[in-house]
């Protein structure tokens, strides 16, 4: 019969404190290196089409100092940019990584190849309008708006949840796009200062985002043009503005830095520019290429 444990054999041998210690660490990490996992997570994909929209995400871990219970609690933002959307999770290591794929997962309800960010509602069979604006130096910036209301698949509009969209639909929507982007030369003016616009009516007029602005007025100007295409008018409570606190944080570089034993200037993040529409696309989820509309002020869908 085994022997009972006395008193004497609870207290702990020299060598024993480690491995307490590292049972408690096994229950706070569930077995998950979080800030390794988190440094492979946060590098941007390799495949080209992947890299596409893709944002940088980031963390700040808020437990509470002096907490003695397991695990830890952090702020998630899927866009290290943009403070105004992110989530505070808690748990082990191992529960963090799982809310924060859940997250992705979640972003990402559509089967097309498009970009969570700036496409909800996540409900495939909503189509997508891409306007591609572009800078003196060639550098690209997009902005989406969802089709809602419409869908390329005949089951969903069977069910009378969406209409299916026509030759005739498009053509309206690129006239709509030609008047109000191409005809008037639309300039996006880029800036340091952070303008979203969210809520419950931007989620169903299909344009939950944010934009680059240099001051309120252009960012609200920017989402008013996008939800002309759709004859619609963007909710005045569904703007909120942010900007850094740093006086150098978005400050252009001027110094080349050495990455692999090669000199280069580091880009300017959030660059103050002016960028031009150059052109518009559609995307259907069923169709795997995209529809061009309309290049400048020419139409493009016949």
């Amino acid at each position: 019969m085994p022997q009972k444990p006395t008193a004497k054999r609870l207290t702990l041998d020299a060598d024993e404190p480690s491995l307490l210690f590292a049972i408690n660490e096994l229950l706070g990490t569930g077995g998950i290196d979080f800030d390794e996992w988190w440094d492979e997570f946060s590098k941007p994909p390799f495949n080209q089409v992947d890299r596409e929209g893709w944002t940088k995400p980031k963390f700040l871990d808020i437990t509470p100092k002096g907490k003695n219970s397991i695990g830890k609690w952090i702020k998630y933002f899927p866009d290290k940019e943009d403070e105004n959307i992110f989530y505070r999770l808690s748990g082990s290591d191992r529960d963090l990584v799982h809310h924060i794929n859940a997250i992705g997962y979640q972003q990402s309800g559509s089967t097309s190849n498009v970009s969570g960010k700036n496409s909800k509602p996540p409900l495939e069979g909503f189509p997508l309008i891409e306007l591609y604006f572009i800078s003196p130096n060639k550098k690209v910036g997009v902005k989406r708006i969802r089709c809602v209301g419409y869908t390329d698949s005949e089951k969903i509009a069977g069910t009378k949840l969406a209409k299916l969209v026509t030759p005739a639909d498009i053509k309206r929507w690129e006239n709509k796009i030609k008047t109000i982007f191409g005809d008037t030369k639309y300039v996006w003016r880029k800036g340091k200062e952070c303008l979203s616009y969210s809520g419950q009516i931007a989620r169903l007029q299909g344009l939950e985002g944010y934009a680059y602005i240099r001051n309120e007025k252009d960012g609200i100007d920017l989402f008013t043009a996008m939800l002309k295409i759709f004859d619609a008018v963007p909710d005045s409570e569904g703007f909120n503005k942010s900007e850094s606190t740093s006086a150098t944080k978005y400050r252009k570089p001027t110094k080349e830095i050495i990455v692999a034993k090669e000199k280069i200037m580091p880009d300017e993040r959030r660059p103050v520019v002016d960028c031009e529409f150059d052109h518009a696309v559609l995307r259907l989820p069923l169709l795997n290429k995209p529809i061009p509309l309309v290049k400048r002020n020419v139409i493009l869908y016949k």
